[in-house]
Order: structure tokens, then sequence, then C-alpha cells
């Protein structure tokens, strides 16, 4: 007898900005990696996605961090079923503001010892930001995400609300924000991977691994439209 084959699972991206942290509240915020306020760790808790993940990957600043801690306790537990928890520092921010810097690997290991920070550089030795220094950094991070889709089904992105203008087309995320995505078939990509970048309103191109929301299934106008707005 002909055993029948299981469904074909979509490899779905969540992509989350993280909760409301002190630079947020106060604009000309001085300091470097602000943490998360005391509504922002509340509201963080109350994150919720769409499947339990079985990879957690997030930016190497305090509040990616706490978010992802909130949203998902499992990755700082015991228990031997936890998701994976990648860092990654391309997912820092797209910005040049002295808050959107982070800490030396030491300080980063110091103060979240569960997590591995071998990816991270000594010290916070990144280059300036410039618009085409985060497209061909969103492009990398487009492409392992691909890669590990073949290994993972549910992947939570915790990152940056600059940086996920350059990662996705789409309305700008709020914080504790998430929204879910799959890879972009050949025909979409051809259709959608030229947008607007939310966040410097300029054209910009989103593929050749576009990421398109999940949640419109509809006609293919319907699509173009939503990434659109």
């Amino acid at each position: 007898m002909k055993s029948l084959k299981e469904p074909a699972v979509t490899p779905l991206i969540h992509i989350i900005r993280h909760g409301e942290s002190l630079h947020n509240v106060c604009r000309r915020y001085p300091h470097r990696d602000p943490p998360l306020t005391d509504a922002g760790q509340e509201a963080t808790k109350k994150i919720t996605i769409t499947a339990v993940p079985d990879l957690v990957i997030v930016s190497p600043m305090t509040r990616t961090i706490q978010t992802a801690m909130n949203a998902f306790p499992a990755i700082t537990s015991s228990h031997t079923a936890r998701p994976e928890v990648q860092v990654w520092p391309d997912l820092r921010e797209a910005h040049n503001a002295v808050s959107c810097k982070g800490v030396s690997r030491r300080e980063l290991s110091a103060k979240f010892p569960p997590f591995d920070f071998s990816d991270c550089p000594e010290e916070w030795d990144h280059p300036p930001h410039t618009a085409k220094g985060a497209t061909a950094r969103a492009e990398i991070v487009r492409q392992r995400l691909k890669e590990l889709s073949e290994t993972y089904k549910n992947i939570a992105l915790v990152t940056h609300r600059g940086f996920i203008a350059f990662l996705a087309p789409g309305d700008r995320f709020e914080v504790c924000e998430t929204r879910s995505y799959r890879f972009g078939t050949g025909e979409e990509t051809e259709m959608l991977r030229l947008g607007v970048n939310v966040d410097t309103n300029e054209m910009q191109d989103f593929g050749p691994t576009i990421l398109v929301p999940v949640e419109t299934v509809g006609a293919r106008g319907d699509l173009k439209a939503i990434l659109k707005q």
C-alpha cells in the first residue's frame, strides 16, 4: 500500500520589532544601547506570533535581546526542547544615532550569559550607516534566512524599525509589532522586488529573495497594492 506524503510546510519568517526602549521616549537619548522601558518590558511579554519558533535570531542590542527573552521565555529555560537562538550583527539598526550603537562582545556576554556572541566583533566597530550598505546587508540576511528555511520552518527575527525597512517592503513597524512572511516565488519576485523603502522614501530592490506577507493570499494585484502602501 502506498504511503501518503505529508503536505509540504511553507517556511515562515516572523519579523518582530523590539519593544519601547529609552530612546523611543527620549529622542535625544545620549547613550549607546538603550534598554527597554518598564512599559516596553511589559508589552514585549504579550508578543505573539502564529507559530512556536524553532529558531530565534536577534540583533546584538539590549532592547532586541530583552524583547526576545520576554516574548519567548523558553529560550532561556533549561528544557531540552527550547528554540535555538542565534545573534546576528547584520540585524543591527540602520541609523547612525548614538542609541543605535551597541557595546562590546564582552559586555554583551556578561549581561546575557545564556547566549553566544561569538559572531559579534570584539568591539562595536561597524562602519557608519549608508543606504547602500543597509540594502546589501538586508540581501545578505534574506539569503541566510532562505538557506536556514530549508531546516527551520518558523524563524522569529527580532530587529529594528530602520533595518526592517530595508529587509521587507510595506508600512513602518510599530514597537512590538510582528508580521509573518514567506519567500516569494519567481514570478512574485520579478513583479514585486522593486518598491519604496518606507524609511528613505527611495526606490529599492528587495530581491532576488523578496519576503512576501503571508496574509496577502488574494489576487496578485491586491498583493502589489498592499506592498506599495
